[in-house]
């Protein structure tokens, strides 16, 4: 009798206590600093130095750290989905006119930037912002010579003031 009462309470805590698998979903937590102006969202594998190595380091972890207090100074509890802050103010490096994410050595002069969706390309960039396949790369540095390692989600310069900042 004793057993079979054993038995029902742990049959019961193992209903009661256990979490649900299955129609549920969890959801990455946010919390960063309310100055931030550049974000980035977490892909899998991220980590903090991946994470400012894909801003060129234009920030140091402990920035890093104090713009997202809710990061561990382990970086270990980053989630996919996770947004996180990448810049304050312009902290980033990048023009006034292109947020973050920009390709290495981006002109500093930029004044007209255009964040790259699906589907875009070279010659549709050159025709709506009327220049040259030159200026592009003059501009934007990190593109090959065909023009064909446009980047989904970076910004890039399509013009320029007359002064370099």
């Amino acid at each position: 009798m004793l057993a079979q009462a054993l038995l029902s309470i742990v049959a019961f805590a193992t209903q009661g206590f256990t979490a649900p698998t299955m129609g549920f979903e969890l959801v990455a937590r946010q919390g960063y600093t309310a100055n931030c102006t550049a974000t980035y969202t977490v892909q899998s594998g991220d980590v903090c130095n991946a994470i400012r190595d894909r801003f060129n380091d234009v920030y140091t972890l402990a920035e890093f750290y104090s713009w997202n207090p809710q990061v561990d100074s382990f970086c270990s509890n980053l989630y996919p989905g996770e947004v996180v802050c990448v810049g304050v103010g312009n902290s980033t490096g990048a023009p006034p006119a292109c947020p973050v994410p920009v390709k290495p050595g981006l002109i500093s002069n930029c004044n007209s930037c255009h964040k790259v969706v699906s589907g875009d390309s070279c010659s549709a960039l050159l025709s709506a912002n009327n220049i040259t396949l030159a200026e592009l790369r003059a501009w934007n540095p990190d593109l090959d010579s065909g023009c064909s390692n446009l980047v989904i989600g970076f910004n890039y310069c399509v013009g320029v003031s007359d002064t370099l900042v």
